[in-house]
C-alpha cells in the first residue's frame, strides 16, 4: 500500500495483438493535476477505464485511496465504491432527464437520495450558476452547457478524483475557454486531483500540473 491518492503500476492492456498499454505507471496525489497526452488511439481513453473500473487488463495493479482496485489485471472494487468520476468524451447525458434530474440520478445511484440529495444538487447548481438551466433537457443545451452540465454532474457526487477524457475536444476556442474557466471553478469547489486526457498540448498546458505522454508503444513518459 501507498499514501498515494491512486497507484497504477506494471498495467499492460492489449486488443488482440494489439497492445495498448504497456508496462503503465503512475501516481497521483490529493488535489494534484495530471494531464496525460498523446494521439489519437493510443490507449488513452483505454486507461481511464481502466482506473475508473469498466474493464479488466493482462496485467497491473491499482490501488485507490489504499484499497486495491485491480490486482493482477483483474477488478477488484466495483466503480461506485472507488471515489472518482470519469466524464466520457460524449458526455452520456439521457435526452429525456433535465439537468436537475441528472444530478440526482447521480446522487440515487451512489445511495443518497430525498431531502441530502435534493440539497445538494441546488448547492451545485447555485455554486456553478446553472440554476437556469436546470429544467432543461440535453436537447436544449449547447455543446458547452452540456459540458458544464456533465462536470457538474460529476461535482455533486464529491469525488476525490475527477477522470476527464477530452471533454472539450469538439468545441470551437471561445466555448473552449469558457469550459477551462468552468473547470477550474469545479476543481476550486471539490479540491478533487484530476487526470485529463488529451490529444491538444495547448489544453494540457493550460491544467497545468503534470504532464505525460503515452508514446506509440504504450509507453507513459
Amino acid at each position: 500500500m501507498t499514501d498515494a491518492l491512486l497507484s497504477v503500476r506494471a498495467l499492460r492492456c492489449r486488443f488482440g495483438e494489439r497492445t495498448v498499454l504497456d508496462g503503465v505507471q503512475l501516481e497521483l496525489a490529493v488535489g494534484q493535476r495530471l494531464c496525460i497526452a498523446g494521439r489519437s488511439g493510443r490507449g488513452k481513453s483505454t486507461l481511464l477505464r481502466l482506473i475508473a473500473g469498466l474493464q479488466d487488463a493482462e496485467a497491473g495493479e491499482i490501488e485507490i485511496n489504499g484499497r486495491s482496485a485491480m490486482h493482477a489485471g483483474k477488478q477488484q472494487l466495483a466503480p461506485w465504491d472507488r471515489q472518482l468520476q470519469l466524464v466520457f468524451q460524449d458526455l452520456g447525458l439521457w435526452p429525456t432527464r433535465t439537468v436537475q434530474q441528472h444530478l440526482l440520478d447521480a446522487l440515487r445511484a451512489q445511495g443518497v437520495r430525498g431531502a441530502e440529495a435534493k440539497q445538494r444538487t441546488a448547492e451545485v447548481l447555485a455554486a456553478l450558476d446553472l440554476e437556469d438551466l436546470s429544467a432543461r433537457r440535453p436537447g436544449r443545451l449547447s455543446g458547452g452547457e452540456a459540458r458544464r452540465v456533465a462536470l457538474a454532474r460529476a461535482l455533486v457526487c464529491q469525488p476525490k478524483l475527477l477522470l476527464l477524457d477530452e471533454p472539450f475536444s469538439s468545441l470551437d476556442a471561445e466555448s473552449r475557454d469558457d469550459g477551462f474557466r468552468f473547470l477550474e471553478s469545479v476543481l476550486e469547489l471539490s479540491q478533487a486531483a484530476v487526470i485529463l486526457v488529451t490529444h491538444d498540448l495547448e489544453e494540457a498546458a493550460r491544467l497545468g500540473g503534470t504532464h505525460l505522454q503515452l508514446d506509440a508503444e504504450g509507453h507513459l513518459v
